[in-house]
């Protein structure tokens, strides 16, 4: 496989030619993956979904990694953006969701994300420590974005909250995919002209809401809204939009650490683009652009903030 397919989580992945007893060749990927993914996929592919790759693993019991074998999507294909390609994403997700929705106690081998995995490990472990870190290790960075560092915190915390509470009323508790990129990001896939999500290796029992914030935009999210609608979910629309806009500082946690990674030792103004974005996030709960690969003017104007120092201010209130 190419660099560029096999992703950033560092799992080995390969695709392999094979030939079946009747002489017919093809090809599968085969990735080592942890046992909650192997049994996410399996499940997917047991319930027959059809947005997904078809998924098989020997082994359903060993707690590490160990090889699974999936359907192959061939090579990575920008997905066909546009009016029509959204809604098929959407009814996909909300499919998935939909067959899941507080099921937990059928999947054992499933993480869930309750008030200790938000405050202990995503606020904390997986970014805000990473950022009070460098602001300590690193001059540069601290005296570049030292002074977020208490609103961070502060809103971070919010965050995690709001999800502990989410998680405690359990209505919309599912099999999650937790890192489902943008539109423009490699975790949805055109393949025979359907969307095909794959790489479930962030997958937890949480609120359906965090698959939805990085792809969808408001007006989108109605989209998504209808389909869990028509698969029998009910839920006001004024309900799933408050906890909708509770979960929208996700994105801006999870990629914060990369986002500094990127950063590195500067300067902003070439190597800030998706730190800026990740911060305006969290800060403020708003999401700008759902891209990966923002645009230059969204950039110029985040860069403008951060430099007069209103990158935090916000119209939303929490």
């Amino acid at each position: 496989m190419t660099e560029d397919e096999r992703g950033w989580s560092g799992a080995e992945v390969r695709r392999i030619g094979i030939i079946y007893e009747n002489g017919q060749r093809e090809s599968m990927i085969f990735k080592e993956a942890a046992l909650k993914e192997r049994m996410a996929m399996k499940r997917l592919t047991d319930q027959g979904h059809r947005n997904t790759p078809a998924a098989f693993s020997a082994d359903t019991r060993t707690d590490e990694p160990k090889w699974m074998a999936m359907e192959d999507l061939g090579r990575i294909k920008m997905a066909p953006l546009g009016p029509n390609w959204t809604p098929r994403v959407a009814e996909a997700l909300a499919r998935i969701h939909a067959r899941n929705l507080r099921r937990g106690s059928e999947m054992s081998w499933l993480p869930h994300a309750d008030r200790k995995y938000w405050e202990d490990y995503v606020i904390t472990t997986l970014s805000v420590d990473h950022f009070e870190a460098l602001t300590v290790q690193n001059p540069d960075f601290s005296r570049e974005f030292g002074a977020y560092l208490p609103l961070l915190r502060e809103k971070a915390s919010i965050f995690a909250r709001d999800m502990a509470a989410l998680y405690r009323e359990k209505e919309s508790l599912t099999l999650t995919h937790g890192d489902l990129q943008p539109a423009d990001g490699s975790h949805v896939r055109e393949y025979n002209g359907e969307p095909y999500i794959i790489d479930f290796g962030w997958c937890h029992y949480a609120p359906f809401y965090i698959d939805l914030v990085s792809y969808f935009n408001q007006e989108d999210s109605r989209m998504y809204y209808k389909e869990l609608l028509s698969n029998g979910v009910a839920l006001s629309f004024a309900d799933f939009y408050e906890r909708l806009r509770a979960a929208f500082r996700y994105s801006g946690l999870i990629y914060l650490y990369p986002s500094i990674r990127q950063w590195s030792s500067g300067p902003t103004e070439l190597t800030g683009k998706r730190l800026l974005q990740m911060l305006k996030i969290v800060l403020t709960g708003e999401f700008p652009e759902r891209k990966i690969d923002y645009s230059s003017q969204l950039f110029s104007k985040l860069l403008k903030e951060h430099n007069n120092g209103t990158l935090h201010l916000s119209i939303q209130a929490d």
